[in-house]
């Protein structure tokens, strides 16, 4: 079995590089490629972020099934959630959910769209006060035009995610992975051109649409 990662040792701010990865499918699938990227980053005192569709108990039950170490950061639930590690703990950053609170109207999202059959409502460790998450695997693109149309008639913003054909999320029109990755890149103090994103799925767009350079 192999040895927990310790955290890296922190270099100036000036030379600080950083990887953000999503987990499914992008860092997640082969063990053993992971392992020898981790060993990498170390090696080389990269900072590490993951950027997932995942709330935090199920990163941390990844973590400690493959016995690695803590990112410096983790973008939970689609860019609604930033937690900065602190003493070797995840801390809630409050300020982001303040930031992406402004417009954000959830309630009246859902009872606008609380007759269309094809949403099917996504189990409650998926939902959260900042994300509404539904299963759409029928008629998608007729359902989504209607969606659409519904929430322009009702003057409602949101940003609208669907990704691997049936995952379905409504967000802050503030929030979204790109926008949750500058801000913790600015508080972690790591320049954009210094930070690599990796992803594979419709709700990973955003990070390669930022100008972020990337890997897919």
């Amino acid at each position: 079995m192999r040895s927990s990662y310790s955290h890296s040792k922190s270099t100036r701010p000036s030379q600080r590089k950083m990887i953000c990865t999503d987990l499914d499918g992008t860092f997640i699938g082969d063990d053993d490629s992971m392992y020898e990227l981790l060993e990498i980053i170390d090696e080389n005192h990269i900072l590490l972020v993951f950027s997932t569709g995942r709330h935090l108990p199920l990163v941390m039950k990844f973590i400690d099934e493959k016995r690695i170490r803590k990112p410096d950061a983790c973008i939970c639930l689609v860019g609604t959630e930033v937690y900065v590690l602190e003493k070797g703990q995840f801390v809630l950053d409050d300020c982001w959910s303040e930031i992406i609170s402004e417009g954000w109207h959830r309630e009246r999202i859902l009872e606008a769209l609380n007759d269309i059959k094809e949403l099917v409502w996504q189990p409650e460790e998926f939902q959260t006060k900042f994300k509404a998450s539904y299963f759409l695997r029928e008629n998608q693109q007729e359902v989504l035009r209607e969606i659409v149309g519904r929430m322009k008639k009702a003057r409602l913003e949101a940003k609208v995610i669907y990704s691997c054909d049936e995952f379905l999320d409504f967000l802050p029109p503030r929030s979204s992975k790109a926008g949750a990755l500058r801000y913790v890149i600015k508080r972690l103090d790591v320049k954009k051109r210094d930070t690599i994103v990796c992803g594979d799925s419709g709700n990973d767009l955003e990070l390669f649409r930022a100008g972020f350079r990337g890997i897919i």
